[in-house]
């Protein structure tokens, strides 16, 4: 009888911590899906306010066909939908740009900075840097372009998918991916004295024999001011690196130094993409869209400071049970230094619409991360292929994303999706 006991109440306890673990566990919900009606293919990652509003663009839809920029707001009670504001139509003519591709950064005015792949110069035709200012009446927002490129053999063009750093004094610092001396991009940035006029300065051109070329993510900037970044090209096996630049100064000029290059072994990750993440110690994290031991898949990696060359660590390597070719970078979770990221395809043995996944570091200085799949993409339900960063929530831990295509098989376009995971 004992014995009997014993196993019911271990019944009951394995039950109750079963239970316990599928109450906590992550699960993906769909917040809204877009339409060839509406607008569609949003590329880049989420920016929240705090009133848990997400802002973000889409490259294409909207009144012209040529892209928007929305804001999509919770629901008064929870359950209930979301609902989505268009704050603007870029416009296929003219000289304001069009086809957003980068990220949203916002001032303590509230204004919003992103850049254009279309658009602009009119013989160039590559792209803008805009400022989308809000109505103080609540009416329109209003487009500012702050420069157009040129490609004209100094100054970029294309701008690269990836979002604007911008200091407390205005400045804005950004990549494209063409453009400047060698045409394998610039490093350029745009200063003002009133938040009305901005003078665009290139201050690094890409591609000059072995060094860095073509960036492919987001400029990240240190306390210092020291700015770093990745391309997906170049370095020394022209397989991509990490690059650090220092802006000038009084009495100096601009300096840049390549802190790692990829493809140098079988198992290193190749073509790096996407934002990076610091850590206290300095440490850099990243992904690669490639290399890595398992099929070419990409990798996730850290890179320690060193002199003059950092050291690379493979945290994680992708295979296809888990998502491959990650392409929007890595979100830090400050709290319990986890990462979040997204695979862009695969998530199966044969097929799949991408991932989202979880890395948690080891007990241990030195031991093995250990990755989980929070959610694997359907194409024709919940979208597929997301390419963005994953946003965080710093108050309740959920996290944000896109996926650039997929949703509603009604969408004969498969036009994408705002998703969300709670308990991640």
């Amino acid at each position: 009888m004992r014995f009997r006991i014993f196993t019911l109440r271990n019944a009951l306890l394995i039950m109750t911590l079963a239970l316990s673990v599928m109450a906590n566990a992550a699960t993906e919900s769909t917040l809204f899906t877009f339409s060839e009606t509406t607008s569609f293919w949003p590329q880049g990652g989420l920016l929240e306010d705090s009133a848990g509003n997400l802002y973000g663009t889409t490259r294409a839809g909207g009144t012209y066909g040529v892209g928007t920029i929305f804001e999509l707001s919770p629901p008064a009670v929870s359950g209930g939908a979301w609902t989505i504001t268009y704050l603007y139509n870029f416009v296929p003519y003219g000289t304001g740009g069009y086809v957003p591709v980068s990220d949203l950064v916002r001032d303590q005015a509230g204004a919003f900075y992103g850049t254009t792949y279309s658009g602009g110069d009119p013989v160039c035709n590559c792209g803008v840097v805009y400022k989308l200012i809000p109505s103080k009446t609540g009416g329109a927002w209003t487009e500012q372009v702050l420069h157009n490129f040129t490609g004209n053999g100094t100054d970029g063009r294309l701008p690269a998918m990836a979002t604007l750093a911008l200091t407390t004094k205005g400045t804005l610092y950004g990549v494209t991916t063409r453009g400047g001396t060698w045409d394998s991009g610039v490093l350029y940035q745009l200063t003002t004295t009133n938040g009305t006029t901005y003078t665009e300065s290139v201050l690094y051109s890409f591609g000059d024999l072995a060094d860095a070329s073509t960036p492919n993510g987001p400029v990240l900037m240190d306390s210092s001011g020291n700015l770093y970044g990745v391309t997906s090209l170049g370095g020394t096996f022209n397989q991509g690196a990490v690059y650090k630049i220092v802006p000038p100064s009084s009495g100096h000029l601009v300096k840049e130094s390549l802190l790692y290059s990829f493809g140098g072994s079988s198992t290193t990750g190749a073509n790096p993409t996407g934002n990076l993440v610091f850590d206290v110690g300095g440490n850099i994290y990243g992904v690669t869209n490639a290399g890595g031991s398992a099929n070419d898949y990409g990798v996730v990696y850290s890179l320690a400071p060193g002199n003059p060359t950092w050291t690379e660590t493979i945290l994680y390597t992708f295979a296809k049970a888990s998502g491959v070719n990650p392409v929007g970078g890595l979100t830090w979770n400050h709290t319990n230094n986890n990462l979040y990221g997204t695979t862009s395809s695969l998530n199966g043995l044969t097929s799949g619409d991408g991932s989202i996944f979880k890395l948690v570091p080891p007990a241990v200085k030195g031991g093995a991360w250990t990755e989980s799949t929070l959610f694997e993409f359907t194409y024709a339900v919940s979208g597929g292929y997301p390419t963005g960063a994953v946003l965080r929530d710093t108050k309740t831990g959920n996290l944000y994303g896109t996926a650039i295509n997929g949703g509603v098989t009604g969408c004969d376009l498969f036009c994408g999706t705002i998703w969300q995971v709670t308990n991640p």
